[in-house]
Order: C-alpha cells, then sequence, then structure tokens
C-alpha cells in the first residue's frame, strides 16, 4: 500500500498535459505525412524505387500488416494519405478522440510496414506515443469532445493509472535505454561527436562551428551520454517532484533542439521534444490556463461549431474513459512487462530474452523497438553519391548537377543533396551491402523519371558512384575510395 500510495502521489500526472501532447502528436503526424507524400510515387507505389515486389522478397517481416500494400498504385496509396490525415486533423481537435487515436496509430503502422526502408528512430517513438496514448485520457481537455459533453472541469487534474506508468516508462527507455546501448566511445573515450559530426551526411554546415574544437566535443560527448542515463531519474524524485519535472522538460527541450539544430534527423528532436509534454505538472498547467482562458471563448465556439457539424455526419456517441476491469487492467499490465522485457532484451549484460515464441506480438502490433541512436558506436563510413550519367549524345553529366561539368569532388555540403531526412535515410540504407536489392530498382526508376520529365536531354546509362570516406581519429584524412554500386540502362 506504501508503494502505491508513494506512485499515486509522485507519479500523477495532468490531464490538461496530456491534452496539450495529444495535439502536438497530431501536428506531428499531419507534417510527417505532408513530407512523405511529396515522395508518394518513389516510396509507396509500384513504378517507384520501392515497389512491393521488392519489399515483400526482402524486408517483410511475416507478422507484419498494412493497409497500404492493398496496391502498388499511387492514386491508391494518396487515397490512405487523404485518411490518415483527416484521423490526425480530427485528432488533433479532439473529436472522437479514443477512435482517431486508433485509426491513426493503425494508420501509422500500416504506413511504417510499407516501407521500413526509410524509417528512423523518432518513427517508433510516434508509434509508441499513439499506442499508450489510445489508453491515456488526452480527449478530456482542449477538445471537441469535452465542449460537447458540455461537462463542468474537474476540480481535480491529476491521476495515475497503469496507462501513464507505460508513458513515462516509454520515456525513461528512449533515453537511459539509449544510453546503457552505448559503447566506450560515449563514456570513456569521449570521441563518439567527434565521429558523429564527421557525417556529412547528416551535419549541417553550422556543426562545423563545433568540429574543430576537440576538446569541447568531449565536453559534449560526455553532456550527452550522461544526460541520457540520467535525466529519467528527475521524473521519480519524490522531493519538490514538480520543480525537478520542470527541469526535465527543460533539458530535454534544450537537448533535442541542439540535435535539430545540428543533425540532420528529421522530425526526431520534434518528437522527443512533444513526448515530455506530458511531464508538465499542474502547477505549470494553471498557469498556461490563466493565459488561454483569456481567449478560450472564441476558440471554444469554434471548436463547439466543428463538433456539432461532425456530429451530425457521425452517429458514434463522444469518447469514454478506457475500460478499467480487472481483466483489461491484467491485460495492460501484461503489454506493459512486455514492453519492459523487449528493451531490457536489446541490452548485451542482460541475458534474459524474449522467446521467439511471443515476438509475434511485437511484430504485430509493432511494439519492437530499440533505442541504438549511436550505439554501441559511431558507424565511421561516410560519403557522397555521383549519379554518373550517359546522354543521348553521348555526354557524361551527373543528374544531381546537370548543369554542370561532371566532377567527382566533394560537394560543399553533402546534406543539401537529399530532398529530405526520408531520403538521406534511405541512402543510409542504400550503401549496405546487405541492402544491395535495393539499387537496381531504384536505378532504373531514376532513369526512367529523368527521361520522363527531361525529353529533351534524354539519359541512355547511368551509373551510381559512391565515394567512401572512411573517419580515422584526430582529423586524420583518408583519401576517398570510388564504388560502383549500380548500373542500369535504357
Amino acid at each position: 500500500m506504501k508503494l502505491l500510495s508513494y506512485l499515486q502521489k509522485n507519479l500523477a500526472f495532468d490531464v490538461r498535459a496530456f491534452s496539450l501532447m495529444r495535439i502536438g502528436v497530431a501536428i506531428i503526424i499531419l507534417l510527417d505525412l505532408s513530407v512523405r507524400v511529396s515522395d508518394l510515387e518513389a516510396f509507396y507505389a509500384n513504378t517507384g524505387a520501392v515497389p512491393l515486389s521488392m519489399i515483400f522478397q526482402y524486408k517483410w517481416n511475416d507478422y507484419y500488416w498494412s493497409f497500404h500494400t492493398i496496391s502498388g498504385l499511387w492514386q491508391v496509396q494518396l487515397l490512405l494519405f487523404l485518411f490518415a490525415a483527416c484521423c490526425a486533423l480530427l485528432l488533433l481537435i479532439g473529436y472522437r478522440t479514443r477512435l482517431m487515436t486508433f485509426l491513426s496509430w493503425v494508420m501509422l503502422l500500416s504506413l511504417h510496414n510499407r516501407n521500413v526502408l526509410i524509417l528512423q528512430g523518432g518513427d517508433d517513438l510516434l508509434r509508441m506515443m499513439l499506442f499508450w496514448g489510445m489508453f491515456l485520457p488526452w480527449g478530456k481537455h482542449y477538445s471537441c469532445d469535452r465542449l460537447l459533453k458540455k461537462e463542468e472541469p474537474e476540480s481535480n487534474t491529476q491521476i495515475f493509472t497503469l496507462a501513464t506508468l507505460a508513458y513515462i516508462l516509454q520515456i525513461t527507455y528512449l533515453y537511459t535505454g539509449s544510453a546503457l546501448l552505448k559503447g566506450p566511445e560515449w563514456h570513456t573515450k569521449l570521441d563518439a561527436l567527434y565521429y558523429v559530426y564527421s557525417l556529412d551526411q547528416i551535419a549541417y554546415a553550422q556543426t562545423k562551428w563545433l568540429y574543430y574544437y576537440p576538446e569541447l566535443l568531449k565536453v559534449l560527448t560526455a553532456i550527452a551520454f550522461w544526460f541520457e542515463m540520467l535525466v529519467p531519474i528527475l521524473f521519480f524524485i519524490p522531493y519538490k517532484n514538480n520543480l525537478f519535472r520542470i527541469l526535465a522538460i527543460i533539458l530535454i527541450v534544450g537537448f533535442h533542439s541542439f540535435n535539430a539544430f545540428s543533425l540532420l534527423i528529421g522530425f526526431f528532436p520534434w518528437i522527443g521534444m512533444i513526448s515530455s509534454v506530458g511531464l508538465i505538472p499542474s502547477s505549470v498547467m494553471d498557469r498556461l490556463e490563466l493565459t488561454f482562458n483569456r481567449w478560450k471563448g472564441s476558440v471554444a465556439q469554434s471548436f463547439l461549431g466543428i463538433s456539432t457539424l461532425f456530429s451530425r455526419v457521425l452517429t458514434w456517441q463522444p469518447t469514454k474513459a478506457a475500460p478499467t476491469g480487472i481483466i483489461s487492467q491484467y491485460v495492460f499490465g501484461v503489454l506493459i512487462a512486455y514492453v519492459f522485457a523487449w528493451n531490457a532484451g536489446n541490452l548485451s549484460f542482460y541475458h534474459y530474452k524474449l522467446a521467439d515464441e511471443v515476438r509475434f506480438i511485437g511484430y504485430t502490433l509493432r511494439l519492437d523497438q530499440n533505442w541504438g541512436m549511436f550505439a554501441p558506436g559511431v558507424f565511421k563510413d561516410d560519403g557522397w553519391f555521383v549519379m554518373e550519367a550517359t546522354t543521348a549524345k553521348n555526354q557524361k553529366i551527373d543528374l544531381f548537377h546537370p548543369t554542370d561539368s561532371l566532377t567527382y569532388k566533394k560537394p560543399e555540403r553533402i546534406t543539401a543533396m537529399f530532398k529530405n531526412d526520408r531520403w538521406r535515410k534511405y541512402s543510409e540504407n542504400f550503401i549496405f551491402t546487405s541492402n544491395n536489392f535495393m539499387r537496381g530498382y531504384f536505378c532504373n526508376y531514376y532513369l526512367k523519371k529523368w527521361n520522363e520529365e527531361h525529353p529533351d536531354q534524354p539519359v541512355t546509362a547511368l551509373s551510381i558512384l559512391y565515394f567512401t570516406e572512411l573517419t580515422d581519429p584526430d582529423y586524420h584524412y583518408v583519401i576517398p575510395k570510388k564504388d560502383v554500386l549500380c548500373n542500369c540502362v535504357y
């Protein structure tokens, strides 16, 4: 009983903070969809670089499922994208919140399974936030559901449930779990960030402001490691818990903001920041609501109008509380233990792994996760691509820079070669020999796409070259090595 009393007192969360987190998660989903839809054909259609036949043959898990695999037509994919965007928009305004959380999770899981070659850690975190969000009361505030019920706000906004426990543990896995996976480069040699910032495919130009200060990089490496290792402790400190939670949020936002400034890693930093919003204590939410109340009237009327409109179209009742029956509580407890066991099994020093017979649960619900960002060590292979093409007039050009003379020199900004982080991740997987099946598909897709878009400058052959630049310690220069990854003809 003392343990339960301690948890209820020190691990209670404000429902309003979860409602803010819901809004942030929905915004991220919409932004993510807007980026992905710009590559609808390339990454999701059979006429692109990642056709269904390739996924099913090389990257499919028998326990995966995906609505995005019902057709390779880009038109069908577009309809699925639009449906996912509608669900996310309704989640944003808090209409039929629990249902929209479920549908958004289903559509995100389906989208991820369709093309695993462009996924990164931020996708796993977003997926898990939606999964646990299905069991959180994050539709109780700042939502159409609240306005439709026309109930008076509850005086006590704090809660502690199995779902809130699952949420806080998930954040702990992200940080402490990541630190425990890291090797000597992070906590002994302290040269990890030197290698990270040497990766020109993710390091922005401004990152070089730090790169040539080795002692500073060692300090930043130690800060990054110990931040990840220790920041979750602030969630659980019983003395002045609200103050320590505020400190944790500030540190998390600062950590991810710095990463967003220095590295091309997509939405990961923003998802990390949004996932910490649920930690905001009631004292801070009270102050935020005082500010919010000044203009809440007009916003409430707008939400109520939208809610009424949707109510005329849909027949489901507003969201109800999550089931609290003893069976559902046991099932949820098993899920928490399962996710904990999965994360613990990733650690080299933990010898009790999940049995293969039960791993299908993780793959089916996509609870599988590994927070090994730059762990145990940082990649030492870096480089750049050259798309060497032969035109119909027998001229050699680089399709990345078709108006310039063909050169193999290292570009000034390699990050600028990528349209977005999805392409950056795709190119990372592209160079691995275990993924050499990707190369022919991409080569033929790009050659075909070029000729369709440039009928006045057709290309008859394309070679994808990669110049590997190995990172040695202490800024030692290594001559890049040229590799021919793929050849194709039109």
